[in-house]
């Protein structure tokens, strides 16, 4: 509003206090500036940033999550696969097979727990480090009760899998550190005790008393679940693998056989068939110990 003019003739005192107190005030607003801009200077030489603001977008970064796709994927294919094994189990029940069905169905459900708890852990680690989740990328995987309720329904019982008394077919896939790996299709990974005896005459060995009936139970100790997959990391002496649980690399080499096939059913057992011939046992050292002992077989 404006003043009216002279009446500052009729009252000066009041005006010269007021422009006394403008000019105080921006000294005082003056000086606080002053010293606002040095404690800025000082924390940042501190390497203290003193706007949440800035130090909250320099903290974001661009996340990569590509990951999750594939992973959600995995996930659902891993579910699906359960139900199947599930009803296969069903299937077997009262059979000579129902353990080793019970027995998969147990090494897929441990591999979908695991492979949920590390898409959980992934999501929390980028969110943690400021990244922004996308609304297309799930906060959590599915728990398997919900992913299975989700895709079981949708399953018609499978029967029981028929005897395939040849190798499951072919199937390379690279391997990060060993190169090409032979692996079987899905739906070949898990066999029976009829699949297994089938393809332990196929590499040879005999039905008799010491071989083909001990090396049986062997198996059926090593792998209980009958997973053409089975692959033991703790293994101390390079890692254990496929029915036979063999260790490393050098029994596959010194048997002539190819070691990118040593999740091959045949090329396993066959591989079995050579150490039993060369050892002429076993138990014992550089053997089938544990299984041996506990079926008393030497």
């Amino acid at each position: 509003m404006a003043r009216r003019p002279g009446l500052e003739l009729y009252l000066p005192d009041f005006y010269q206090q007021e422009g006394s107190a403008l000019r105080r005030l921006a000294v005082c607003l003056g000086v606080v500036a002053v010293l606002v801009a040095l404690g800025a200077i000082s924390a940042s030489a501190a390497g203290i940033d003193v706007l949440p603001g800035r130090a909250e977008a320099a903290t974001r970064f661009t996340a990569d999550w590509e990951f999750a796709g594939p992973a959600i994927d995995d996930l659902n294919s891993a579910a699906i696969q359960i139900c199947s094994a599930e009803a296969t189990a069903r299937a077997a029940k009262g059979t000579t097979n129902e353990g080793i069905r019970d027995a998969q169905v147990n090494v897929l459900v441990g591999e979908y727990l695991v492979a949920e708890q590390e898409y959980n852990a992934h999501v929390r680690s980028l969110v943690a480090l400021g990244a922004s989740r996308p609304w297309d990328v799930p906060s959590k995987a599915l728990p398997l009760d919900l992913a299975r309720a989700r895709v079981c329904l949708k399953m018609a019982v499978a029967p029981p899998k028929p005897v395939v008394p040849k190798s499951p077919a072919l199937s390379l896939v690279a391997d990060a550190l060993a190169g090409p790996v032979w692996v079987p299709q899905a739906g070949d990974r898990f066999i029976t005790l009829e699949q297994l005896d089938a393809y332990a005459a196929e590499a040879g060995w005999p039905n008799e008393p010491g071989w083909w009936p001990d090396m049986r139970k062997i198996v059926l100790c090593e792998t209980g679940s009958l997973d053409l997959m089975a692959h033991n990391t703790s293994d101390p002496h390079g890692g254990s693998y496929g029915l036979a649980q063999l260790n490393g690399s050098y029994h596959f080499i010194n048997a002539g056989e190819d070691f990118a096939y040593r999740f091959d059913p045949v090329v396993n057992l066959r591989t079995a068939l050579w150490l039993r011939t060369v050892r002429g046992h076993y138990g014992g050292t550089g053997g089938w110990y544990n299984c041996a002992k506990r079926w008393g077989i030497e």
